[in-house]
This record gives structure tokens, C-alpha cells and sequence, in this order.
């Protein structure tokens, strides 16, 4: 008698946790586009308020940059300034339109991506999900926090090189494309695309992957001689692209007064507190892997090795206090943030991937 009433008791807990797992498959169906449709939105106001008011100091200011009137690193950074004008030509948008919509869209998509990154985990497939919840909601309010700082020093590459970073690691996952040959192909495309936008973020974020997969013998979804090779190929196009703009295309483009070094700006109380606030989230991660509490996966590894790289190269050559330097990579490293401190709590399953 126990033994039939055990039965439907088991088979009755199967069924409400099917339906609980059915229900948040539908409320996150729409409510998660809802969410990254706000955000983005609301990144857009100030957006183009920035933007608006530089452009009314100079409406046509931005025809400049095709022209080889703007100081160097700026007038490489012509492939934003390509979509403007052939948004204002088919269009008709006005310059700070335009940057915003680029803008709205490169977020947009970059969130969406971000959350795809996160259900790829495994620690994120093996939780409850309420831990699935609070994980969802961390990437979202990670991704707040460093939108605030991407109003500082506003510039126009940020949010597609953002873009570009989530493009890659979801493609090194796997999320986007199933064909590795396809995926290769797409990450050296990208590297190409990104060269003409911000192309030190495009050869360091490839030099760090191929780096990783070099000293690390994990294994990575695309296979690390696949994955070694692409990064390879992918850093070289990039940094072809930027000499093609520096030798051929702008041959007389020129620093500005401020040089191109900024090591010594750097040493100031103000900019290093500055940095250390805004990228907060990034060094607790790092703190929680030095101390064994999480373990990275090997595409994250592959992440951290890139991030690591560029440090002093920002501390070197950009201003520390101008955060959305950095953001690219801050960004990508979310889901992989959200997980470590989730990780931390009691009820979770796992630690890591």
C-alpha cells in the first residue's frame, strides 16, 4: 500500500517541476526581450543627447573623418562613420541619429548575446530555476553598471566593439553557427569588420585566444588547432586592416597634442580610483579564480589570457579614467561573473562550467 502511494507522488512532483520548467521557458520567451528591448532604450536617451550636442557644434563634422582631417587614432576608426553615411544617404538620418540607432542595435544584440553565452554554461543548465533567475537578472544589472560608465568619454566605436566581442565568444561557443568551418570563417570576417572600427580590440582579443590555446590543453568547441589557426588568421587581418588605413588610406593623419603615449597621465590617485571602481565586477572575478572559489571554463580562460593583455596596453596608450576602453571586454565577461558569485551561494549545484 505505501508503495502505491509513493507512485503518484513521485510521478505528481515529475509533472509540477515540468510545469514549472515549461513556465519559465514561456515567461523568459518574451519577457527577456522586453527586458534587453528597455535597456537598450534607455541607453539611448543620454545616447543621443551626447551625440546631439557635438554634432550642433559642427553638423557636418563627421564628413571629416572620410576626408583625412581628423588627429589620429580616431581617423582609423572610419567603419561607424561608413554605416552614417550610408544611413544619411538612403535615409536621410541626421549624424546623431544614426550613431544612435548603431548604438541601440549593437547593445540590443550584445545583451542577447550575452544571455545566449550564459544558458551555454553548464552550471547554468544543472541550477534550479530561481539560481537561473538571479543569474539572468546579475548579467542584466552587470550590464547596467557598466553602461553607466560607457556614458564616460562617450565615443562612438564603443558599442559595436562591445558587439564585436560577444559576436566572437558566442561563435567560439558555438551559439550562433553549428559548422566549425562556418564559425572559423565568420571569426576572420569579424577580425576584418573590426579593424576598420577599433582594431587593437580585435588583434589582442585574437592574440589571447591563440595565446590561451597555445600554453592551455584544454579543449575548446572548435578544436584548438581550428581555434589557434582562426585566432591567428583573425588578429592578422585586423592588424593588416589598421596598416592599410595608417600607410595607404591616411597616410598624413597626425596625434594630437596629447601624444600617443598616456603612461604618465596614468600614474594620477584619481585615474587608477577611477578604473578600479568601473571595472569592480572584473577584479572580484579575478580575485574568486586566484583564490580556487571558480573555475573558469576554457573559452573564459581564453577570455581572461585576451583581457589580461590589453590592460597594459590601455594603461599605456589610453587614458585610464576613459572606462569604455576597456568594456569590451568587461562586457563579455559577465556571464562568466554572474556564475562565479552564484556559484558562491549554498544552493547552487556548481561552481563552474
Amino acid at each position: 500500500m505505501t508503495s502505491h502511494r509513493s507512485a503518484p507522488n513521485r510521478d505528481s512532483l515529475s509533472s509540477a517541476e515540468e510545469t514549472s520548467v515549461r513556465r519559465t521557458g514561456i515567461l523568459q520567451s518574451w519577457l527577456m526581450p522586453l527586458l534587453v528591448s528597455a535597456i537598450s532604450l534607455s541607453y539611448a536617451f543620454l545616447d543621443w543627447n551626447i551625440y546631439r550636442e557635438r554634432s550642433l557644434a559642427r553638423p557636418d563634422g563627421w564628413k571629416l573623418y572620410f576626408s583625412g582631417q581628423i588627429d589620429a587614432p580616431w581617423q582609423y576608426r572610419i567603419g561607424v562613420w561608413e554605416v552614417v553615411k550610408w544611413l544619411h544617404r538612403w535615409f536621410h538620418l541626421k549624424a546623431y541619429d544614426a550613431l544612435t540607432l548603431i548604438d541601440v542595435l549593437c547593445l540590443a544584440l550584445s545583451l542577447w548575446l550575452a544571455l545566449r553565452v550564459l544558458r551555454n554554461f553548464e552550471a547554468y543548465k544543472i541550477a534550479s530555476p530561481p539560481t537561473q533567475w538571479l543569474a539572468t537578472a546579475g548579467v542584466l544589472f552587470l550590464a547596467e553598471y557598466y553602461l553607466v560608465w560607457g556614458h564616460w568619454f562617450q565615443t562612438e566605436d564603443t558599442m559595436p566593439s562591445i558587439l564585436f566581442v560577444m559576436f566572437n565568444l558566442a561563435l567560439v561557443y558555438g551559439e550562433i553557427v553549428r559548422s566549425r568551418v562556418l564559425a572559423c570563417l565568420l571569426l576572420v570576417c569579424l577580425g576584418c569588420i573590426q579593424g576598420l572600427v577599433r582594431a587593437d580590440v580585435a588583434v589582442v582579443l585574437h592574440t589571447g585566444f591563440f595565446l590561451a590555446v597555445l600554453f592551455n590543453k584544454k579543449a575548446v568547441p572548435l578544436g584548438r588547432s581550428w581555434q589557434a589557426a582562426t585566432s591567428l588568421l583573425a588578429a592578422l587581418a585586423a592588424g593588416c586592416v589598421q596598416l592599410y588605413l595608417m600607410l595607404v588610406r591616411f597616410p598624413n593623419a597626425r596625434y594630437g597634442p596629447e601624444g600617443v603615449f598616456q603612461l604618465m597621465n596614468n600614474l594620477k590617485p584619481e585615474m587608477w580610483a577611477t578604473m578600479l571602481l568601473a571595472t569592480l565586477p572584473f577584479w572580484l572575478l579575478l580575485g574568486l579564480i586566484a583564490g580556487k572559489r571558480y573555475l573558469p571554463d576554457a573559452v573564459t580562460t581564453m577570455l581572461l589570457v585576451s583581457s589580461l593583455l590589453y590592460l597594459p596596453l590601455w594603461a599605456t596608450v589610453g587614458l585610464l579614467d576613459e572606462v569604455r576602453i576597456f568594456l569590451p571586454f568587461a562586457f563579455a565577461l559577465m556571464p562568466a561573473t554572474v556564475l562565479a558569485f552564484v556559484g558562491l551561494m549554498p544552493q547552487s549545484s556548481s561552481t563552474g562550467n
